[in-house]
């Protein structure tokens, strides 16, 4: 019955469409929301008790809701095929990605799950995001709360940030995964147009299906994780969309879906990495002209060459459905008849406004924390 109200066919009618697409983002939202407000911030004061527990805690909370977007999409009735190697999801890792639209995320989860299996919850995936994205309420500040890394594109401040982030994450002995979608921004005309002017100044060749590279994250990245001795893999993700591409959120809440996705999947070993930060450059380069020569192929037989995995197990989806639609409408209804949890989620509201405006984010005041928080235990220890 949920499968038939979203199923959107060839002869769905525009309405039809877009109320399927509204109660797609409607459901997507709630339990954004509900999540947390009546999970994460319960946790809040377990940060000030022991962030390592926090940390364990927040992001088990989001590789379990991740399923969830997995189940809609399913049932929207959009494929999503993955091929080629497996994501361990205890490598300590950066993955990247061609940006080929701003929803790729959205598709993502439903590629980490049939990737990581059969550990559907096991992976600790972080994205690397442009900072005005940590405001939007509730995903931007569950986001926060699981340690993804905001950057404003002025390096000085993101290299520490980036720089501070990392070695928390190894402090903790945290082994995550770390996407960075290295194009920068999403394949439109006017990015491509700019992608065409760096490579005509820069005598390089026009790339089509991607865009050209920034290089100087991903290689800060891959070599201070190489100093520290905490990288396993660098995953190459392929992304291609072979009958429609939804450019953006417009098209997900008009309900303008694609009937497949896929994704492919290449490790490559730390072992086989350079250790120089010009040579990873020129690796990112090299891996994107190959990229570039894959895509192509891509829309021309619209699949990778690369069988693809079997069908995941359906039980965790099932669950995961039933979990977080039911804590959506939980949530609802305690909006509407408890004064108590309106006033709970006002406050949780005001505070991360206030965290977005006034500082940081909340994963860089978490990293403070845990410093004073280290000197405290220590100090307990040596008296």
């Amino acid at each position: 019955m949920i499968a038939a109200m979203f199923k959107v066919t060839k002869k769905s009618s525009v309405m039809q469409r877009t109320l399927r697409g509204l109660l797609y983002c409607s459901m997507w939202y709630a339990s954004i929301l509900s999540g947390f407000f009546i999970i994460a911030c319960p946790l809040l004061p377990l940060l000030l008790i022991s962030p390592p527990t926090f940390r364990k805690c927040g992001e088990l909370l989001f590789s379990c809701w991740e399923m969830y977007p997995t189940v809609l999409m399913k049932f929207l009735g959009v494929k999503v095929i993955v091929s080629g190697d497996h994501i361990l999801p205890n490598d300590s890792a950066i993955l990247v990605m061609n940006h080929r639209t701003r929803v790729d995320w959205n598709f993502l989860w439903g590629a980490m799950y049939q990737a990581c299996m059969p550990n559907v919850a096991a992976h600790k995936l972080k994205f690397i995001l442009k900072d005005p994205i940590r405001h939007i309420p509730g995903p931007g500040w569950i986001m926060q709360m699981n340690g993804f890394l905001y950057i404003t594109r002025r390096w000085q401040e993101d290299r520490g940030r980036l720089s501070r982030t990392l070695d928390y994450l190894v402090a903790l002995h945290r082994r995550s995964q770390l996407l960075i979608f290295p194009e920068g921004t999403d394949l439109t005309p006017s990015s491509k147009r700019r992608s065409h002017e760096y490579a005509d100044s820069h005598e390089l060749p026009r790339y089509m299906y991607s865009l050209h590279p920034k290089t100087t994250g991903f290689s800060y990245l891959v070599h201070h994780l190489q100093d520290v001795g905490y990288l396993d893999a660098v995953y190459d993700l392929t992304v291609g969309y072979p009958d429609f591409v939804p450019q953006s959120e417009l098209d997900l809440l008009g309900g303008k879906i694609p009937d497949e996705v896929h994704f492919h999947v290449e490790r490559i070993a730390q072992e086989d990495m350079p250790r120089d930060e010009l040579a990873l450059r020129s690796w990112l380069e090299d891996r994107w002209r190959k990229k570039e020569q894959i895509l192509q192929n891509f829309y021309i037989n619209k699949t990778f060459k690369s069988k693809p995995w079997s069908t995941p197990r359906q039980t965790p989806l099932t669950i995961a459905f039933i979990f977080w639609t039911l804590l959506s409408g939980a949530m609802i209804v305690m909006l509407m008849v408890s004064p108590l949890f309106q006033l709970w989620t006002f406050l949780h509201t005001m505070l991360f406004i206030g965290i977005s405006i006034f500082s940081n984010g909340f994963n860089q005041l978490e990293i403070r924390w845990y410093q004073i928080w280290k000197s405290l235990v220590h100090k307990i220890k040596l008296d």
